[in-house]
């Protein structure tokens, strides 16, 4: 890479980039296993807000629901918990420079994978070094150098106008466009600064080469890489500090939108309104009512689940001759139009979103499914599925696929997804001499049958307790999500039970449909859906210093019937939300 811009910031960069974050990732069996949801100093898997015992998942009966406890014993403090500097995911720096330079495709895959924080991406905890360095250093080269072309809509007026010693222009681009990529107005220091840099690429070569320094330049700053969440001093303070305007718009935005914010959101930090209660709810109701959030919650559910790795397995041919990537394209449409619609354009609520028999099937899904496509179908319109073989989105194809062996189904995977993101319950990971490799199918045996030997080694029968008995529940689900009523020689039994779970969880069950409505009805479900939302939300785990938010987004949630879009609200309203805490004091 070349350019003079490069040798003046890049140490500064690097420092800069290097921030210290404290988080834990809570994670739980990699690649070869569904994401944990727990991590240390947590509070999960309790009873909702108001109880005063619960059984906890994976955990003894009879304590003190941990979330109510935490938050009585702040004696109404404010408080939030500590909040770790958060590098933009892939996902954010490609809509961010979509909708900052108007840039195409995905340049950010070229950097290493993201972090995961619980399910979800968040770059938070690994340290910056040289290689990510000089991968965000040449990205933001090929995005400015491609941006010149768009120079004349990026900038807010012609920088040509601009002569002899003039840099009236340059002055408002540098000014306009900082605000939009850093996210908050600059400084008049900034702004000196990065005139300066307009001005030296300019002398001697063209207008058009002044502006692509200032676009690379500022690709590559903290301030637009980072989540940058200090407060109105604008460094790190003691204790619990509100965050300023410009602050919530952009953690509201990445929140709701994955990108940064727009121009309304930017008007709203501008005039200070957004910090009311007023103002924020009806942001929040405008930007889930744009399409900009169905991408979300499409990402959010797809990491809930941990199905966005689905394309990438390999089945069987001779065991799924059905299987391909254009179907397994259709499973994941199908689940992020389920998802989207349950949570944005139907009612909104928990309960639909785990029973609800509609389903968004296209191409082979049909064959798959059973059902005719009906007349005049077009993708994207709804169809009702046999209500006695599916409910809800644990029994669509994309879940039931991901987690399944490649010529076999996996009630362990099965089981530990639905253990520790929708229970939002702990499963400790096998001794490091486990042998994990599944047992080898055969046309005589059934899942059942070859995954006994769990219940026999008593090595393994105490974590497996907590995982099989509820992925057996899934067997009429062949490896692609096929319903079938034979598995080896016999009848499939999808006889299942869940164990340490909770009162309103506990107990035996048949089959996936069971199991989906006893999941919708329960607590500790709900409770989980708000953890898991709000450790989207906030790129970290929820600590105890989140109490009182957690309990009062539970409060709500569980007020308006399970509805997901006032969760969400209620997200956006809490104190964990509104404010930061970066020092441990």
């Amino acid at each position: 890479m070349q350019g003079p811009h490069i040798s003046w910031r890049r140490g500064a960069w690097l420092a800069a980039l290097v921030l210290p974050a404290a988080a834990c990732t809570g994670s739980i069996g990699g690649k070869n296993g569904p994401t944990g949801a727990a991590g240390t100093g947590t509070i999960s898997g309790v009873a909702g807000a108001g109880a005063t015992t619960t059984t906890g998942i994976g955990g003894a009966g009879g304590t003190v629901d941990p979330v109510v406890a935490a938050c009585m014993a702040s004696n109404g403090a404010l408080n939030a918990g500590l909040t770790p500097a958060r590098r933009l995911t892939r996902d954010q720096f490609n809509n961010t420079v979509r909708d900052l330079i108007g840039a195409t495709g995905t340049p950010a895959d070229a950097l290493a994978p993201d972090e995961k924080i619980g399910p979800f991406n968040s770059n938070a905890i690994a340290p910056v070094d040289a290689t990510l360095v000089q991968q965000h250093q040449e990205i933001a080269a090929s995005l400015a150098t491609a941006a010149k072309a768009r120079m004349a809509t990026i900038s807010p007026c012609d920088l040509t106008t601009d002569t002899g010693t003039s840099t009236t222009c340059a002055t408002r681009f540098v000014t306009e466009f900082g605000r939009k990529a850093y996210r908050r107005p600059l400084t008049s220091s900034e702004i000196q600064t990065y005139v300066s840099l307009y001005t030296l690429g300019k002398t001697g070569l063209d207008t058009a080469n002044g502006f692509r320094l200032v676009v690379e330049a500022m690709l590559q700053s903290p301030f637009f890489l980072y989540h940058h969440d200090v407060g109105a001093s604008g460094t790190p303070q003691a204790g619990t500090v509100a965050i300023t305007p410009y602050e919530l718009a952009s953690r509201l935005s990445y929140f709701l939108w994955n990108t940064m914010p727009d121009d309304t959101l930017f008007a709203r930090a501008a005039d200070g309104t957004l910090t009311t209660d007023s103002v924020l709810t009806s942001e929040v109701q405008r930007m889930l009512a744009s399409d900009k959030a169905a991408g979300t919650i499409a990402l959010f559910h797809r990491q809930w689940l941990d199905v966005s790795e689905l394309l990438d397995q390999t089945k069987d041919a001779t065991v799924y001759p059905k299987y391909s990537t254009q179907l397994g394209d259709a499973m994941m449409q199908e689940l992020s139009m389920y998802s989207d619609y349950v949570v944005r354009k139907g009612d909104g609520l928990l309960k639909t979103l785990l029973t609800s028999n509609m389903s968004f099937p296209q191409g082979g899904l049909f064959d798959l499914y059973g059902v005719a496509q009906p007349a005049g179908f077009k993708v994207g319109d709804p169809v009702m599925l046999d209500g006695s073989k599916r409910a809800g989105i644990l029994t669509q194809a994309a879940f039931l696929t991901r987690w399944a062996h490649g010529n076999q189904t996996s009630p362990v995977h099965r089981g530990k997804l639905v253990r520790l993101n929708v229970m939002c319950g702990y499963v400790p990971p096998p001794p490091a001499n486990a042998n994990t490799t599944p047992p080898v199918p055969t046309a005589a045996t059934s899942t059942r049958e070859r995954f006994a030997q769990h219940d026999a080694d008593p090595n393994c029968a105490g974590c497996h307790t907590l995982m099989d008995p509820i992925g057996l529940g899934f067997e009429h689900y062949d490896g692609i999500g096929s319903f079938r009523t034979m598995d080896g020689t016999g009848a499939v039994d999808a006889t299942g039970e869940i164990f340490s779970a909770g009162a309103d969880l506990d107990g035996k069950f048949d089959g996936a449909v069971e199991l989906a409505n006893r999941l919708a009805n329960s607590t500790e479900v709900s409770n989980c859906m708000v953890n898991q939302w709000f450790r989207y939300s906030m790129g970290r785990m929820e600590t105890t210093n989140d109490a009182c938010s957690i309990q009062g987004v539970r409060d709500a949630f569980t007020s308006s019937g399970g509805n997901i879009r006032e969760l969400l609200s209620r997200v956006a309203l809490s104190p964990a939300f509104r404010n930061v805490r970066l020092t441990g004091s």
